[in-house]
Order: C-alpha cells, then structure tokens, then sequence
C-alpha cells in the first residue's frame, strides 16, 4: 500500500469514517435491514426485490462490503467498518471515474447526504472534469412536485446536485428525486451517488459508483444481485472536512498520480 494510502486509512479511522463506527448503532443497521424486506420505507432507496431475501441473507451482504459482525442476533453497541474495504472501495471507484474520464463520459453525481458528503463529491467533480470527463446537470432550475406536492428542486453547487427547498439543501432516502430526473434525460453513461439517487441509478441499470453507509442495506443486495455498482463502505455523514483523505485518493488517481 503506498504512503498515501496508508495515511489516508488513518485519517479516515480517526475521523469515524470507517473503522469502528461512531454513527449508527447495530440495533439501528439491523432494523434497517427487516424494514426494507417489508418495503414500506424509503430506505428502499427504488430497488425491488428486496422482500424475497430473509434478513441473515442481507445482513450476509453487508457483512460482505462492510467486514461487520454477520451474527443477526448481535443488536448491541455499535458496528465496525474494514478500514481496508473502505480504502479498496475509494480505489476502485477512483479508478473506474479515471476510466470514464478517459472516454469522456457524462458523469451525474449527486448525494442525499449535503451536510457530509457534499464538499467530497465537488472535489472528485472537479477532479473527473480534469481528467477530461463531463459533468451533466439535470433539470437544472427546474421545480418538480416531489413528497406529497411541495416545492421541491436539485439545486447543483460544483456540479454536485442535492435536493432542494429553496434555499435548504435536503437529506433524503427517496428515490423519487432521482427518477423524476432520469425520466427528464438524458441518461448519463456513469452515476455517483447514495441512497436512492444511486438506488434509481441502478434499477434503471446504470452504472454507479455508491458510498454505502453500514445501515444501508439495500446498496448491499444491488451488489449481491451482480448489478453494475461500486461501493465505498463509510460513515455518510460526518464532518465534511473529514472526507479530505478519500477526495485526496480520488485526486491523485484520477490525475494520474497514484
């Protein structure tokens, strides 16, 4: 593992970002897990079929990405992510964005998660654009009547789109934003993206490259099915500047340096 690399698997562990996690409890991440076989919830994130897995074969496909405990009956304290999947995803992913880029792709990147990931997906934005890959905005300025009618909008800071009220960036889980988009078009030749802006990517089978949170188990079962997606294990929502050593790698690949 080169020195970068090395150091960024540190900063990341120390920041919470992988490791043992400092977010969401096992309770929580196994909860997830039985409410998405129901299907009554967004954390669906738009992919189906997930009502006909039980819920040890899930947590098996997490247990698979993430390195965490696949003992179903363990619902005490909280999980931990393999810093070395972590570090594993952000190459892999790196490396497939620098093929793209290559080509000249039209990438559409957005995330569910402004207040954690925003910043790092405007540095890997920055950086495709660089290494000669093309960022696509859909619907831009546009208002779209999601979530029971309200107003509601992607708004693009760095060519990163959020979901949007006005003025408020949004969290969400829904996958309706992503697929009033991709009903627009065009269709982009690669997605990043979490939660349902990656769940719509990939029912519609697009490629996409998903950060994927220990509770989000339904990203697990669109890998386990062999659909067209990599995934980055990590805590979603942490400090923005904390992500510095994954935008770093992604950086360096993609700009030829590592």
């Amino acid at each position: 593992m080169s020195d970068l690399l090395e150091r960024s698997r540190a900063a990341l562990v120390g920041a919470g970002i992988t490791g043992p996690h400092q977010s969401h409890s096992r309770e929580n991440a196994i909860g997830k897990i039985r409410t998405i076989i129901s299907g009554d919830t967004e954390d669906t994130f738009g992919i189906s079929g997930l009502d006909k897995y039980s819920a040890q074969e899930i947590l098996g496909f997490v247990s698979d990405l993430t390195g965490c405990s696949n003992d179903i009956a363990d619902i005490g304290g909280y999980d931990e992510i393999d810093p070395d999947k972590t570090i594993t995803g952000i190459v892999s992913a790196a490396r497939r964005l620098k093929g793209s880029a290559a080509g000249g792709d039209l990438l559409f990147i957005a995330t569910g998660h402004p207040t954690g990931l925003l910043e790092h997906h405007i540095r890997v934005a920055d950086a495709y654009r660089r290494a000669g890959g093309k960022i696509l905005r859909l619907r831009e300025d546009e208002r779209a009547a999601w979530r029971r009618g309200r107003h509601r909008e992607i708004r693009y800071t760095g060519g990163v789109g959020c979901l949007a009220d006005w003025g408020a960036l949004l969290h969400t889980h829904s996958a309706e934003p992503m697929e009033g988009l991709l009903d627009a078009g065009p269709i982009p030749d690669l997605v990043v993206g979490d939660h349902g802006f990656a769940g719509a990517a990939l029912e519609r089978g697009i490629p996409t490259i998903s950060i994927m949170d220990i509770n989000d188990p339904a990203l697990a079962v669109a890998w386990a099915e062999g659909r067209d997606v990599t995934i980055v294990p990590m805590d979603d929502n942490r400090l923005p500047r904390l992500y510095e050593p994954s935008w770093q790698i992604f950086e360096a690949i993609l700009g030829g340096a590592l």
